[in-house]
C-alpha cells in the first residue's frame, strides 16, 4: 500500500469519530438553549413587578339620613339605585332627589350636607386624608343644598357650573342653582368662604352675605341676610289637647327681626321639611294653623329682608292631641296596617298606616307619623339571620296595637 493511501478502516474511524463530534455538539447547543431559556423564563419571573392590587376607593361620606325617593348611581356603573344609609359614598358617585324627597350626607370629618328635592350632585373629593390638607367637594348640577362645616381644618368645596364655593372654616351655607347655571350662594354663618366665578373673578363672602352669580359667571352685587328669629309659641315638645283639632286654630309666634320686612313660616310632620304641610310668608310675628288633625308637627320660621332670605331657625316640635273620650284604660288599639317590610342588608324599611297622632316604633325605635297617620321609615337592624320584627302603635285614646313580622337579614 502506497503511503499516504487511506484505508477502508481509516475511512470508517474518520466518518466515526465525526459524528460522534456532531453528536457532542449538537448536545451542548441544546442544552445551552435549554439552561438559557431556564434562566431567562424564571429570572423574569422574579424580576417581573407583581400586580398591582385593585385597591377600593376610600369611603367619602354616608347618607345619614333619606326622605322619599333618593336614588344613587356608583362610579363606573349606568344604573341609578335605591340609596339606603348603609351604602358609602365614593368619589364619582351620583346622588339624585326626587320631587318631595332629601338626604342628608354626613362626610369623614363631620361636614353635613343636605340634599333638597329635586337636586343632582356629584361626589367629587375624597375627604379621608387627615390633618390640613383635608378636601372634601361636591359639585351641584342642579337643585339645592345646605352645609354646615364644624371642622377647622381642611375644606369642604360645593360647587355649580357657574361657581366654585370654599368654606375653609366652620361655617353653615347654601347654594341653588337652576339648569341654566344662575346660581345664589347664601352664607348663614361662621367664617367667610372664598368664592370664584366661572368668568374669573374670586372674592370672600362672610357670614349672612349673600351672592347671584347669572348663567354667564358674572356676580350681582352682595346681600345682607336677616338674622335667625327665635321660635317662642308654642314651646319645643308641647303638647296641645283639643275637644276637637279640626275645628280649632293652633297659634304659632317668634321673636322679631329688626332689618326683617316678613317672615317665611313652614309647618310640616317631617323634621327635613321636603313636603310642608304650611308654608306661607307673612308680616307680622305670628301666624296661625286652622283644623290640624291630631299627630305631631314641625315648625320653623326665617326672616326675609330687602337682601333676601335667612336662615330658618332650628325647628321645634308640638303634638296636637284630642281631649275628647280619652279612656287610657281598656281603650281599643289603634288602627294599624303594615303595607310593605323590605330589608336591604341591614336596612329595614317599613311602611304602613296608622291613626294620626299614634306613636309608632319598630322594636323600640321611634318613627315619624304623617299627619294622615302614614309612616315609610328605614330602620337598622344590629343583627344577621332571621328575626322577628315588633311594630308597636300606641293610639291617642291609650290603646295598644301590635304586629310582628319575620324577616332575614343578610350578612354584613
Amino acid at each position: 500500500m502506497n503511503k499516504g493511501q487511506k484505508t477502508d478502516t481509516d475511512i470508517l474511524d474518520w466518518f466515526t469519530i465525526s459524528y460522534r463530534n456532531i453528536y457532542i455538539v449538537a448536545g451542548i447547543v441544546v442544552a445551552l438553549i435549554l439552561g438559557g431559556g431556564y434562566y431567562l423564563f424564571f429570572k423574569g419571573q422574579q424580576t417581573e413587578a407583581p400586580p398591582a392590587e385593585e385597591t377600593e376607593a376610600p369611603p367619602t361620606a354616608r347618607l345619614t339620613s333619606i326622605e322619599g325617593n333618593v336614588r344613587v348611581k356608583a362610579q363606573g356603573t349606568f344604573e341609578w339605585v335605591a340609596a339606603t344609609t348603609a351604602v358609602a359614598l365614593r368619589q364619582g358617585d351620583l346622588v339624585r332627589t326626587s320631587p318631595g324627597a332629601t338626604a342628608e350626607m354626613t362626610f369623614v370629618d363631620g361636614t353635613t350636607v343636605l340634599v333638597r328635592p329635586d337636586s343632582l350632585l356629584t361626589v367629587e373629593a375624597t375627604g379621608h386624608t387627615p390633618g390640613p390638607r383635608r378636601r372634601i367637594a361636591l359639585k351641584v348640577s342642579s337643585g339645592r343644598v345646605h352645609y354646615s362645616k364644624s371642622s377647622v381644618t381642611g375644606s369642604a368645596e360645593v360647587s355649580t357650573p357657574t361657581v366654585k364655593l370654599t368654606q375653609a372654616g366652620p361655617g353653615k351655607g347654601g347654594l341653588s342653582v337652576a339648569d341654566s347655571g344662575e346660581t345664589d350662594v347664601r352664607i348663614f354663618e361662621g367664617d367667610s368662604a372664598m368664592m370664584e366665578t366661572s368668568d374669573g373673578r374670586s372674592f370672600n363672602l362672610g357670614a349672612r352675605e349673600a351672592v347671584r352669580v347669572d348663567s354667564t359667571g358674572r356676580a350681582g352685587p352682595r346681600r345682607e341676610l336677616p338674622s335667625v328669629p327665635t321660635l317662642r309659641t308654642p314651646p319645643h315638645e308641647a303638647e296641645i289637647a283639643y275637644k276637637d283639632p279640626s275645628e280649632t286654630l293652633t297659634m304659632l309666634a317668634w321673636g322679631d327681626v329688626p332689618q326683617a320686612v316678613g317672615y317665611r313660616i313652614q309647618v310640616d310632620y317631617n323634621a327635613h321639611f321636603n313636603r310642608p304641610l304650611i308654608d306661607n310668608k307673612v308680616n307680622g310675628t305670628s301666624a296661625t294653623a286652622k283644623g290640624l288633625a291630631a299627630g305631631r308637627y314641625y315648625w320653623r320660621v326665617a326672616a326675609v329682608a330687602q337682601g333676601g332670605e335667612g336662615s330658618f331657625a332650628d325647628y321645634s316640635r308640638f303634638t296636637i292631641v284630642s281631649s275628647a273620650g280619652k279612656t287610657p284604660d281598656g281603650a281599643p288599639p289603634p288602627p294599624l296596617a303594615i303595607e310593605s317590610l323590605d330589608v336591604r342588608t341591614n336596612i329595614l324599611q317599613v311602611k304602613g298606616r296608622t291613626e294620626p297622632g299614634a306613636a309608632v316604633t319598630v322594636n323600640g325605635q321611634r318613627i315619624d307619623v304623617g299627619a294622615d297617620g302614614a309612616f315609610n321609615e328605614f330602620v337598622t337592624l344590629n343583627t344577621a339571620g332571621e328575626q322577628v320584627v315588633l311594630i308597636r302603635a300606641v293610639g291617642l285614646n291609650g290603646g295598644v296595637a301590635e304586629r310582628k313580622r319575620t324577616v332575614v337579614v343578610a350578612a354584613f
